[in-house]
């Protein structure tokens, strides 16, 4: 034997692992700066903490996962852009979008590409129509979300006069009809609709709008900034104890209590979610350890937004993860719509397991209404529910 031609053992395995280790891309598009990054920043970081994670539990046998995230400053033609990149040159697997607006201008391109696609949206419309193939919601949808507001509202006042005030975005009117519907199924009044961007620094006008309208409830469909903008000059024109005031996922948890402070006090909330203050759960275990593990600072790891970009990524590694040997695009969708029943995928994240079908493009369907309390924190006020209307108001085509 020529000892000068051996190849010590761990060269051999070293050289092995490398040849039989593929590389499967994962694309984010998303706001970490410009509108809603309040939300999106941390929702990024979610992302590409769990896939350092994943990469470093190996979590895909014999792939290494490439997660690329991107700015896309909350604008449209930056996001075409991002998955025009992926699909053409980086030869993602799945994508992960974020904004309502972008992710509805790419349902055609999403569906003649055949890529799956979990959006940070929670727009119904995105997994409407024909076109809605591989697009799927992580948790219930906006409409959900604030149907159940408005049966929560109804079920303790018929007549009770509502406002919406929605962001001036493709996300704020999402939901605007089928609450409508629903609030007329349950003779609840919406008296007022309007439209409120991050820059609303006095909300004397809007506020004093409503009281002379005598509403009683205001749900909000926005991210947390300006909602928590509107409840601080309630507070100062004392009017926080004349209106009650809900919203959608985007609104609430610790993002808003940490700009609202105590004017953010029983503020109702409806998501998927669980709270960073559920220690008992696996899932809010799991972020708290990434979140150290990788240096991220206290509030963004209590972010739910920090969460919600963990679920995504997980769903993703998952798919990957069942597809096999051979992680495409295809394998991935696949792995997807197979992900139900016995074979539901439950990473902890959400009041329920994430399922999917190819009829059922909705993952972690139940949700809580939770209200803060004195010390800020969001307490369950409901256990995982459906809301029982919105089939009615909205049936999937």
């Amino acid at each position: 034997m020529n000892v000068k031609k051996m190849i010590p053992l761990a060269a051999l395995v070293t050289v092995s692992l490398a040849v039989a280790q593929k590389t499967v891309t994962l694309g984010w598009s998303g706001a970490i700066t410009g509108p809603t990054s309040d939300a999106g920043a941390s929702y990024a970081a979610g992302i590409e903490d769990y896939c350092k994670y994943a990469n470093a539990q190996n979590m895909i046998p014999g792939t290494k996962l490439n997660c690329v995230v991107r700015d896309d400053q909350y604008n449209n033609a930056n996001t075409q852009r991002n998955f025009e990149d992926y699909v053409g040159n980086m030869n993602v697997a799945m994508f992960l979008g974020y904004s309502t607006g972008g992710t509805l201008q790419l349902k055609g391109t999403i569906q003649e590409t055949k890529i799956p696609t979990l959006p940070g949206s929670y727009h119904i419309g995105n997994i409407d129509g024909a076109d809605s193939d591989y697009l799927f919601l992580p948790i219930s949808s906006y409409s959900e979300q604030l149907v159940s507001l408005v049966e929560w509202i109804g079920a303790r006042k018929k007549g009770a006069k509502v406002a919406l005030v929605v962001n001036p975005s493709p996300f704020g009117r999402a939901p605007v009809d089928d609450v409508k519907k629903a609030a007329a199924r349950l003779g609840v009044k919406i008296v007022d609709v309007q439209e409120v961007g991050g820059n609303n620094l006095d909300n004397t006008a809007l506020l004093k709008r409503f009281e002379s309208a005598g509403v009683e409830y205001v749900i909000h469909q926005n991210t947390a900034g300006p909602v928590a903008n509107i409840l601080k000059d309630a507070k100062r024109l004392n009017l926080l104890g004349k209106m009650q005031h809900l919203g959608a996922h985007y609104t609430g948890g610790e993002d808003l209590t940490k700009l609202a402070g105590d004017a953010a006090n029983k503020f109702i909330w409806a998501t998927s979610y669980y709270m960073y203050d559920e220690a008992d759960k696996p899932g809010i275990q799991l972020v708290k350890k990434i979140g150290a593990q990788y240096g991220r600072k206290a509030d963004t790891i209590r972010s739910v937004h920090y969460t919600s970009g963990m679920l995504v990524a997980s769903i993703a590694v998952e798919a990957m993860k069942r597809a096999g040997k051979d992680v495409n695009a295809g394998t991935v969708f696949k792995a997807l719509t197979g992900m139900n029943g016995s074979k539901a995928f439950n990473p902890g994240f959400t009041v329920g397991p994430v399922s999917f079908s190819a009829k059922d493009h909705v993952g972690a369907e139940s949700l809580r209404l939770l209200q803060a309390d004195a010390t800020g924190n969001f307490q369950a006020i409901t256990g995982a529910q459906r809301s029982k209307l919105f089939p009615l108001v909205h049936p999937l085509k």
